[in-house]
């Protein structure tokens, strides 16, 4: 509630959620006269009897079309007006120009527009917050990236080195010597190095990696482990998925642990 400025029954249908007796369609003003269960039973039936709580019949009414009686009447009577959007006649008593549903609608609309900015206020001062908190960084500049657990095979390392290659609107481009990775990584994703480990120049720049990918060609066992053989003769030949690709070993997960050469 305090990201969006309401509750989401609020931005979801323009109005307050209904609780106790409001929540089955009693009157306001007959709220507060009631003071058992007996009355509350018999102001339901009342309004059964009355038609006030038929919403059929209301729906028939609103949906039914405009015969040429009430189109003579809107000529005659000045008091007729119509639904700027929906062009059904409103009520005498009605001061604005759309019906109750058109009017309902909107403030739906409004209510959400106004979720919607102060999402965007939030999402402003959470990268105001963020770049007080983290110094900007250059191109060039040497970079620790984590790597997570489902990208990560068993042994290989928790983070990648990588290099900055290009800053857009804040978000940093990387880059490593087997390709440039794909997605765009904020400053409190990324931690600089105190040393250069990764130059410019020997960034694979023709080739787009995922992180995962530049995981698996950083670890000594191949990526998280899709790559698998079921070798039964040891891995000799180059039948063994893992000796055909040439960097990559066999690791746990292949051949159930088997006897292997290509370890």
């Amino acid at each position: 509630m305090v990201r969006i400025g309401r509750s989401p029954y609020e931005a979801m249908f323009g109005c307050t959620a209904r609780t106790g007796l409001l929540s089955i369609g009693l009157p306001n003003d007959e709220i507060n006269s009631l003071r058992t269960e007996e009355d509350v039973e018999e102001l339901l039936k009342q309004m059964q009897e009355t038609g006030l709580h038929d919403s059929k019949q209301n729906i028939e009414q609103v949906i039914s079309p405009i015969s040429e009686q009430q189109e003579n009447m809107m000529d005659t009577d000045t008091n007729l007006r119509k639904c700027e959007r929906c062009f059904i006649f409103l009520e005498a008593d009605n001061e604005s120009t759309n019906c109750m549903n058109c009017q309902r609608h909107e403030q739906i609309q409004n209510e959400r527009h106004k979720s919607s900015e102060c999402l965007k206020k939030q999402a402003k001062k959470m990268m105001t917050i963020s770049n007080k908190k983290f110094t900007p960084l250059e191109v060039g500049t040497t970079v620790k990236v984590s790597i997570p657990d489902v990208d990560r095979a068993r042994g290989s390392p928790r983070n990648l080195l990588a290099v900055i290659t290009q800053v857009e609107d804040d978000l940093y481009k990387l880059g490593t010597e087997n390709g440039i990775i794909k997605h765009l990584y904020t400053r409190s994703q990324i931690d600089p190095c105190k040393e250069c480990f990764v130059d410019l120049v020997s960034v694979n720049t023709e080739k787009e990696i995922t992180l995962r990918e530049a995981a698996g060609f950083s670890s000594v066992t191949g990526s998280q482990g899709y790559k698998r053989c079921n070798c039964k003769l040891k891995c000799r030949t180059n039948k063994c998925i893992c000796r055909l690709e040439g960097i990559l070993l066999c690791n746990s997960k292949c051949h159930n642990s088997m006897p292997c050469e290509n370890k």
